[in-house]
């Protein structure tokens, strides 16, 4: 016989008195607790509630009394009615009443314990039901709870892939997890098959704090590809708080693998320390859009090679093209002017006749580093074609534009290049143009400009800058030179 926990429960005797509960008593035996209420001291529910009595007997008179106005727990007590010889109501009033059973004298005390029984295995059956229910709610809730996560990674997943910039995709990483894990930031650092990393920061950080975070990352590449990266770029990530502290902090790193090979790691920087579960479900979530990101990856690098010269990494002349097309639409429907820079190296075939090729090239690439290094963020630098350069200056003046040429003329020619034990002097020679509100100018007219003044700083000796001659640009450039000479 299963043994219930009802077992431990107390048995009530409501009205009964005498020798009927003398021999409820008896029959109970000594392992049950039995209490004995009288009908004006009926328990209340929470007194009911407190105690949960495995059944309830009581008399005829105790319930007739209590039909008026029952208890609230007496509708749904275990209950057995004990009637006398003079008072035995009939079967269907007894079901009619919820009783488990109804005990007419003689009380003998195998009927008594029948009772009892009924009582506790009625009471094990609902407690077989209350243990199913709360079963299937735990199952219910757990689904809901899966239905959750799998709406959270299908969200995160359709935004994912409704981009291929890399950079919005980190941006709308940082946004969905925000909305179930307190995040302030997420970083990445991804690298193809070269040995070169691409970091991607938020745009709005301080200085220090950028700085700080492309040392965690580039560490994070170096123990992830067993090797330090040999070279890095950093990409701007929509979203960033300058008041961000300097050092990343608390963060959840998930290593990023396609089939069993990692190609990168994103970094979420957390406010405080995640439970199990919510680790777990980070996790979960951005390995699923590991596939996306190397997607997004595979793009980046193969648009790269489409826009950049394979030798310098600067952008390459299909590229300029359509660069000096847009800003020259932009700044007419803004009004403004902007400067154009075409840039040669001096005796570069002289280079490559007496050091060789491989010396032409390293002669490129300095010349390369030299410019871009020199340059500010809103400036474009690429490689028109041979030993040629072009740079495009918006929002520039003549003057700011001519201080700007001669700092990178300077720049170039500053340092000589070593290769192969034989030191090399290189210089360059700019020509520069520039455009202004109202002037009737097309991106070809502009080229033909800066090359003619390019020309004229070659037949003027070579390393300098010469300007496309007209009096105001002239004039311009005159001042310009006498304040730097000042």
């Amino acid at each position: 016989m299963r043994k219930s926990a009802k077992s431990s429960s107390p048995i009530w005797l409501l009205g009964l008195a005498g020798q009927p509960a003398k021999r409820i008593r008896l029959a109970a035996g000594e392992d049950l607790d039995v209490r004995r209420f009288d009908v004006r001291d009926t328990p209340s529910q929470t007194d009911y509630d407190r105690a949960d009595p495995l059944v309830v007997f009581l008399d005829v008179p105790a319930w007739r009394s209590l039909q008026a106005a029952p208890p609230a727990w007496f509708k749904t007590a275990r209950k057995v009615l004990v009637a006398s010889d003079g008072d035995l109501p009939g079967h269907d009033e007894v079901l009619a009443g919820g009783f488990l059973a109804c005990l007419a004298p003689p009380l003998a005390k195998a009927r008594i314990v029948a009772a009892i029984k009924a009582a506790r295995d009625t009471a094990g059956v609902f407690e077989d039901i209350a243990k199913l229910l709360g079963e299937a709610q735990r199952e219910r809730d757990h689904m809901a709870q899966e239905n959750g996560r799998l709406a959270f990674f299908q969200h995160m997943l359709a935004r994912a892939m409704s981009t291929l910039d890399l950079a919005q995709i980190l941006a709308c990483l940082r946004e969905d997890l925000g909305l179930a894990f307190p995040v302030s930031e997420v970083l990445g650092v991804f690298w193809g098959l070269s040995a070169e990393s691409e970091i991607f920061l938020p745009d709005g950080l301080s200085v220090q704090a950028k700085a700080a975070r492309t040392d965690y990352l580039l560490d994070l590449a170096s123990r992830l590809r067993g090797a330090p990266p040999s070279s890095y770029r950093t990409h701007p990530v929509p979203g960033g708080d300058e008041s961000a502290p300097a050092e990343p902090g608390r963060a959840l790193l998930v290593p990023l693998r396609v089939e069993d090979k990692p190609f990168g790691c994103l970094s979420v920087l957390i406010h405080r320390d995640l439970a199990k579960h919510e680790q777990e479900t980070a996790r979960e979530a951005l390995n699923q859009l590991a596939p996306c990101v190397k997607h997004s990856l595979d793009y980046l690098l193969l648009k790269r090679r489409a826009d950049r010269d394979g030798l310098t990494g600067l952008y390459n002349r299909r590229s300029f093209d359509a660069r000096l097309d847009q800003e020259l639409k932009r700044h007419i429907r803004h009004k403004e002017g902007f400067v154009l820079l075409m840039a040669d190296l001096d005796h570069f075939k002289a280079v490559n006749d007496t050091h060789g090729h491989l010396a032409g090239d390293a002669a490129l690439k300095h010349a390369a580093h030299a410019l871009e290094s020199g340059l500010r963020s809103s400036d474009f630098l690429a490689r028109y074609g041979g030993e040629e350069f072009a740079v495009i200056l918006p929002h520039t003046g003549q003057s700011q534009a001519w201080m700007l040429a001669e700092r990178l003329r300077r720049r170039v020619s500053s340092i000589t290049l070593r290769y192969a034990g034989r030191m090399i002097p290189l210089t360059i020679s700019i020509g520069m143009t520039g455009f202004a509100p109202g002037q009737a100018a097309t991106p070809a007219s502009l080229v033909a400009q800066a090359d003619q003044a390019l020309y004229a700083a070659k037949l003027a000796g070579r390393n300098r800058v010469s300007i496309a001659a007209s009096r105001e640009d002239a004039r311009e450039a005159a001042q310009a030179g006498s304040l730097m000479a000042g």
